[in-house]
């Protein structure tokens, strides 16, 4: 692994003071503030406020803190089941709900932010791709590839799709009219319902 990526988040231990807790939002703040690369360490904990070494028990580095800042982040979406571990539901109420929840992700207050944070850091500061892409975007990605691909062993999907492109095709769908304005700051140019319905149609060759 390169030493500047961060290590994959832990399981979270027992933290009966909040301190890890108070750690994160202290850094949040700051990296939303200041941007990660003039956000220091003992900025980080005079924030929170904690001595270094305190700070450094709980993280070894900044780059670590920063992937459980967005391990955080998405943890409202990705720490419930994503999608339903079997397949005896309505599969079109199925992704209805799932960019339902996608939605309400979005539209929570650091998440976007961050997201503009790692645009604008990560061609200096790589690993913040790395932690967005491994706290978010894989689990993501993997766990509506499950999905599709139960669908398509019982035959509920065309003969031949391939579970993970069709995926990122209809997450791609889903983005470009209902996430990218949000990022960007501009009115949508397509109807959110329409948009989801439609890419549904695709996903489940039902258009």
């Amino acid at each position: 692994m390169n030493p500047a990526t961060p290590r994959p988040v832990a399981p979270r231990r027992r933290d009966p003071r909040g301190t890890a807790a108070r750690i994160r939002a202290a850094a949040r703040r700051l990296f939303l503030e200041k941007g990660y690369e003039a956000t220091a360490m003992d900025a980080v904990a005079a924030a929170a406020p904690v001595s270094k070494r305190t700070l450094y028990q709980h993280f070894s580095s900044k780059a670590e803190l920063f992937g459980a800042v967005i391990d955080e982040a998405w943890s409202h979406f990705t720490r419930a089941p994503m999608l339903p571990s079997d397949t005896t539901g309505d599969p079109r109420a199925v992704l209805r709900a799932y960019v339902g929840r996608l939605t309400e992700h979005w539209d929570r207050p650091d998440v976007i932010p961050l997201l503009r944070l790692v645009i604008a850091e990560a061609p200096r500061f790589p690993e913040l791709s790395h932690a967005y892409f491994a706290a978010g975007k894989e689990p993501a990605v993997k766990g509506l590839s499950a999905y599709l691909a139960s669908l398509a062993g019982e035959g509920r999907l065309a003969p031949g799709l391939d579970p993970q492109l069709a995926a990122a095709q209809f997450l791609g769908a889903i983005k470009e009219p209902l996430f990218w304005p949000r990022v960007l700051g501009v009115p949508a140019a397509f109807d959110g319902a329409e948009a989801m319905e439609r890419a549904i149609d695709t996903v489940l060759r039902q258009g």
